[in-house]
């Protein structure tokens, strides 16, 4: 991403936008380009600085290692067991600044791309195990190192999701095929092409032929299930949408070291703006627009909504519903790491970020699971192989998001309280989910291994979601089916708060497609209010004519 998207004038106190997005991860990225092609004044907020940051002594040092020990391919070159002894060594030294981000499976490859957490702190409830990982910088956690740069459409979306305690998805996944494409092109994705093409099958860019030990694996694979389909999984590098959306007209202004702190309400109730803290020196500022999209990450999102509550009534912006807060979702994961003396055919190619082997939810294995299989070769031959396998949480009421009463971060703003359990359910899942590993480890012949003995922390797969659903109803959902917020008309909340449900899939690819999809109808209702009343847009297409983009 090019820095000198931030390198501008700061943003002055009281500027007026079209839209102003917060946060410049995954779904701020797409909101900002999209919002910018359809001819809107566009500010985006992100946190975190552009490089290069300052950091304290302690990470600047762990930094300083862990790129040596990347440039020297000490990983690869120490027997398994030294290896593994020296990342813990490693992590226990990150633990004096960093003690939840060391924990964060990509954190040795780039300790200062982690947020620092006795400047960032949170709570966890008690009993509740929960790491929340951070990287406040343009363009998230994507830009992390190690990240799994994987993208999947959901299987599953459908309102017949809803049980008696749940709320379903307000439209079928047939509905958001356009919009996952319109991503998915501009993502270039590369994978293997499906055996059973559908609305759960993404667009490729190019089709990837697996190399002969990725096909031993498949085999291997197929002779423990028959019926599961291992594939290529569908990966792409991270994209620069900040860079696409700087191209349309200088419509786009960022501003770094910029730490929302509340949404602002106009005369009517809807939406007028930020306040915003200046991190790199305190001052507090406003900028105003009428529409204002929340992508800072499902948790963050909702701690600026409950902050932006009304001091003289129990609700506020975005908060109408009792369900803000509540429903948190992370999917349960278990992973294993092994080492084969011999793989013939191990390609440097398959080393590449993202590229792994997937097996989809399958009933043969179960349909609330999904596996990736990363190979990575090793000098003299073999290769070091990780097994990780995701299964889904169901929404739990119990699992919420509330502020502190008591604790406030560095700039004075109360911190979220995270309280977060795993159901029984959930515990007989990963016990299956540890066979499944192990029995997979046997089969390839795996040596040095070692599978979670306890189903990880909340958090550790990073695909934190739920706390401002969507849904049909202001009662039991915080955003409509086009993301606004019930109660603060062009508030939109497009990040993973709003999912109802996770599924068992990353949800970085519909954050994208929703996100789009939302923008798209902002841009459409900013249209309609400049020029006079047009038909209201109802689909991909409907929209894209409306604003005159593709």
């Amino acid at each position: 991403m090019a820095t000198n998207l931030w390198d501008g004038v700061p943003i002055s106190d009281g500027s007026q936008f079209d839209a102003i997005v917060v946060g410049a991860g995954a779904a701020g990225g797409v909101a900002a380009a999209r919002l910018c092609e359809a001819g809107l004044k566009v500010a985006v907020f992100e946190a975190g600085l552009a490089r290069p940051r300052s950091v304290n002594s302690v990470t600047r040092s762990l930094t300083a290692v862990a790129r040596f020990l990347d440039r020297v391919e000490a990983e690869s070159k120490l027997p398994p067991r030294l290896a593994r002894f020296g990342e813990r060594a490693f992590r226990l030294l990150g633990r004096l600044r960093q003690p939840v981000q060391s924990r964060c499976f990509a954190w040795a490859m780039a300790p200062d791309l982690l947020v620092d957490d006795r400047d960032c702190p949170y709570e966890t409830e008690q009993d509740s195990r929960f790491l929340w990982f951070r990287s406040r910088q343009p363009g998230g956690r994507m830009f992390v190192p190690g990240h799994g740069r994987q993208y999947y459409r959901l299987i599953g979306m459908a309102p017949a999701d809803a049980g008696d305690d749940q709320v379903g998805w307000p439209f079928r996944l047939e509905e958001l095929d356009e919009w996952y494409g319109w991503v998915e092109d501009k993502l270039r994705l590369r994978g293997s092409a499906s055996p059973a093409p559908g609305p759960q099958t993404s667009r490729l860019a190019e089709i990837l032929v697996p190399t002969n030990s990725e096909k031993a694996i498949m085999d291997v694979i197929r002779a423990r299930w028959p019926q599961a389909q291992p594939l290529l999984g569908s990966f792409a590098p991270p994209l620069s949408w900040l860079d696409l959306a700087a191209a349309q007209n200088g419509r786009l202004s960022c501003q770094a070291g910029a730490v929302v702190r509340r949404v602002l309400k106009n005369d009517d109730g809807a939406a007028g703006g930020v306040e915003w803290i200046d991190s790199r020196t305190g001052d507090l500022r406003t900028a105003h627009a009428p529409n204002v999209f929340l992508c800072a990450s499902a948790i963050e999102s909702t701690r600026i909504l409950l902050s932006s509550r009304s001091h003289t009534a129990s609700c506020g912006t975005g908060t109408g519903s009792p369900a803000l807060g509540s429903h948190l979702m992370d999917h349960a994961v278990m992973s294993g790491t092994g080492f084969r003396a011999r793989l013939d055919d191990v390609l440097p190619a398959q080393s590449e970020p993202g590229r792994c082997i997937h097996i989809p939810p399958h009933p043969s294995l179960d349909e609330s699971l999904s596996l990736q299989i990363h190979v990575h070769a090793r000098p003299g031959g073999g290769a070091r192989v990780d097994i990780v396998c995701f299964a889904e949480m169901l929404p739990d009421a119990w699992n919420r998001v509330t502020l502190s009463s008591s604790q406030c971060d560095r700039h004075g703003m109360p911190v979220p309280v995270i309280r977060f359990r795993h159901s029984e359910e959930q515990h007989a899942t990963a016990r299956r989910q540890a066979e499944i590993i192990q029995q997979l480890a046997t089969d390839l012949g795996l040596t040095d291994v070692t599978v979670n003995s306890r189903l990880s922390p909340g958090g550790t797969s990073v695909h934190e979601c739920g706390t401002a659903r969507m849904g049909t109803d202001p009662t039991t959902s915080v955003v409509n089916a086009d993301n606004e917020c019930w109660d603060v008309p062009g508030l939109y909340v497009t990040d993973g708060a709003c999912f109802p449900r996770q599924h068992v899939h990353n949800p970085t690819l519909t954050i994208m497609a929703l996100t789009a999809r939302a923008a798209a109808h902002a841009a459409a209702r900013q249209s309609r209010s400049a020029g006079g009343d047009q038909p209201t847009p109802a689909s991909f297409r409907a929209i894209n004519a409306i604003n005159g983009v593709g």
